[in-house]
């Protein structure tokens, strides 16, 4: 009797300690939204705003990269004079503009372009991946919030039903290591709860992370989650995917792109143009001319001249290798899409047919097998392992039906960064 009374006085202290270094994520926490935290992350994430500004800066650059290179301005000062017949030249000022060959300038605006369509592109990615990112700790977050509370009325459960054998045992109806066997279990459940919140302040610093709160902060309970519906058939998301998922339709940029720069490396064998003035002034002379002290002036035609046709070849070829990696580039990409449409599709399935399972067989089966376990052990037909036995089932059964839905739905979240839209 007194080891007895030693052992439960000793869990009686460990449950209050542990309870009590412990912060409390109970329903009276206040209730976040997804869609809140949806909102604060696409609003603050770094990553984003990284993303956003390199597609801005490359928009910026599509005006510069049509337009003409700058003019050269020269000024030429004569040491010793050269004398004409007119006079003395004394200052020359001169200007040249040089102009690429027709057709050379758009192709660079279109390849320039097309860098920021796919920079948008990624930009869009960025938003995808950090909505994916903010689902699935959100419904990590609920799911551990849900484990305490059922693991907590489990541990009520347990609590009861130690009590119940300690009534028995000091009735002399069961041994008294069912009253310790209980006590243990308890033992084993505060630990769980123990792990479980210590999981939640992970996933409440990863949270902050993805919203950068830099003073980091509590994250509300999860709202209620149920199980989205879902009607849609693999062959209709291969064709969304196909259409909407930013990085098929940025390697597919990055073929047209390729094009653009080949088509670019062909007119690098017609020459350019630079056109040239020069205005000469000429100081007054000794004679009685009628043009004595006349400035002059000319003007100038020049072209580069494409002799190198090795190096020309060289860089033709090196962009039509780029093309073609780049079109080999799509096509993985498009497989790598069409696996990873059909992988979670079929995850999809499975989980929804899963939570089915445990909805209308599973849960409803361990609750009636517990009750009964429960009822024989207090009427003496049911042993104290047997009773033990259908708690672990039924809270293991519990856990596994929330678990099942909180896969589904981050399966879910997979799917739409896959298909690259909401769903």
């Amino acid at each position: 009797m007194p080891r007895l009374r030693y052992d439960f006085i000793f869990f009686i202290v460990l449950s209050v300690f542990l309870f009590s270094i412990q912060p409390v994520y109970s329903q009276d926490n206040q209730i976040v939204s997804l869609e809140q935290l949806i909102k604060e992350a696409l609003e603050n994430n770094p990553r984003i705003h990284a993303a956003y500004n390199n597609w801005k800066a490359a928009t910026y650059a599509i005006k510069s990269a049509q337009g003409l290179p700058d003019p050269t301005a020269r000024y030429t000062f004569f040491g010793d004079s050269i004398e004409t017949r007119v006079g003395p030249q004394e200052h020359k000022f001169g200007a040249s503009q040089a102009i690429p060959f027709p057709g050379k300038l758009d192709l660079k605006g279109k390849s320039q372009a097309k860098e920021a369509e796919m920079l948008r592109e990624k930009y869009e990615a960025a938003k995808r991946e950090v909505i994916k990112d903010v689902k699935f700790v959100y419904y990590d977050i609920y799911w551990v919030d849900k484990a305490v509370q059922i693991t907590e009325e489990e541990k009520a459960i347990l609590e009861s039903l130690e009590k119940v054998a300690q009534r028995k045992y000091e009735s002399n109806l069961s041994p008294q290591q069912d009253v310790i066997k209980a006590q243990v279990e308890l033992s084993k459940l505060i630990d769980k709860i123990f792990l479980l919140r210590q999981n939640r302040k992970s996933l409440t610093s990863k949270m902050n992370s993805i919203l950068s709160r830099s003073g980091g902060g509590e994250i509300g309970s999860a709202g209620p989650v149920d199980p989205a519906e879902f009607t849609y058939q693999l062959e209709e998301l291969h064709k969304k995917a196909s259409a909407t998922r930013q990085e098929l339709l940025a390697a597919n940029l990055a073929v047209e792109r390729a094009r653009y720069e080949r088509s670019l490396a062909g007119l690098d064998f017609f020459p350019d143009l630079t056109l040239g003035f020069d205005y000469i002034q000429v100081d007054s002379g000794d004679t009685t001319h009628v043009n004595d002290g006349k400035d002059a002036w000319m003007g100038t035609v020049a072209f580069n001249v494409p002799i190198w046709f090795e190096k020309l070849g060289a860089q033709y070829r090196e962009k039509e290798a780029i093309l073609e990696a780049s079109k080999r580039g799509y096509e993985d990409r498009e497989n790598s899409v069409r696996y990873e449409v059909e992988d979670i599709y079929f995850k999809i399935t499975t989980y929804k047919d899963i939570i089915s399972l445990y909805k209308t067989a599973l849960v409803p089966q361990t609750e009636q097998a517990f009750e009964a376990a429960k009822t024989g052990y207090e009427t003496g037909n049911v042993d104290f392992l047997n009773w033990l036995d259908s708690e672990r089932v039924l809270l293991q059964t519990r856990l596994a039906y929330y678990k099942a839905i909180v896969d589904y739905q981050k399966s879910i979240a997979y799917l739409e960064r896959v298909v690259g839209m909401d769903l």
